[in-house]
């Protein structure tokens, strides 16, 4: 079995898992049931989630484009060798900052989850660029998706995502293009599987 498969099993591996709610630092998965085209076959990492401001980033969307092209204020950007992400529909003219530092030791503050952070800072983005340069643990995003008081819920209750656990090797995946395939259908078989061993909890899964 394939570390990668095993990772994804150990996500769903539980009755808990599948019925996630949403906070800061889990993932949507768009189900196929959803209508909107800017987040078909999508998976977003809930950056925010609070009464009055919930937004995140699309982690599976890399483009061809450079950021020192995206960004050309950001001369420093031509030491960074990974490409920028497509983070969601609002706010296209900023960037985002996803570090992975197992360490702690690039940001004083609260992780998302685990040893992922986010930053919006050029100034450390430009120290952070100086030590790491690839996009192993670090990744740029341009805009973000974000959500009205209520309504990330109700697309979540119309069956429109589907809400997991994070895990760092998901948002940093090595080809973030295979992601929604494979986190979507072993999600969805191991809903069918529980659905004959345990019809009380699967009939609540979206």
């Amino acid at each position: 079995m394939k570390p990668y498969y095993i990772l994804l099993l150990s996500i769903f591996s539980t009755t808990a898992a599948l019925a996630q709610a949403p906070t800061e630092g889990t993932l949507l998965v768009a189900t196929p049931e959803m209508r909107d085209p800017r987040f078909s076959e999508t998976v977003i990492l809930l950056l925010r989630y609070e009464s009055d401001s919930v937004f995140g980033v699309a982690i599976n969307r890399p483009t061809w484009v450079e950021p020192s092209t995206a960004f050309p204020n950001m001369e420093f950007l031509q030491r960074y060798r990974g490409n920028l992400y497509f983070g969601g529909p609002m706010d296209r003219s900023n960037v985002l900052v996803l570090i992975r530092d197992p360490e702690n030791q690039v940001l004083d503050t609260k992780p998302i989850f685990h040893d992922i952070y986010l930053s919006t800072d050029p100034e450390l983005l430009r120290d952070i660029i100086g030590t790491e340069s690839t996009d192993q643990n670090l990744r740029l995003y341009a805009g973000h998706a974000s959500w009205d008081a209520g309504q990330l819920d109700r697309e979540i209750a119309a069956g429109h995502w589907r809400v997991i656990p994070a895990h760092a090797d998901l948002v940093f995946a090595q080809d973030p293009l295979k992601v929604w395939q494979q986190v979507l259908a072993l999600g969805s078989e191991i809903s069918v599987k529980l659905s004959f061993r345990e019809p009380t909890i699967a009939a609540t899964i979206p």
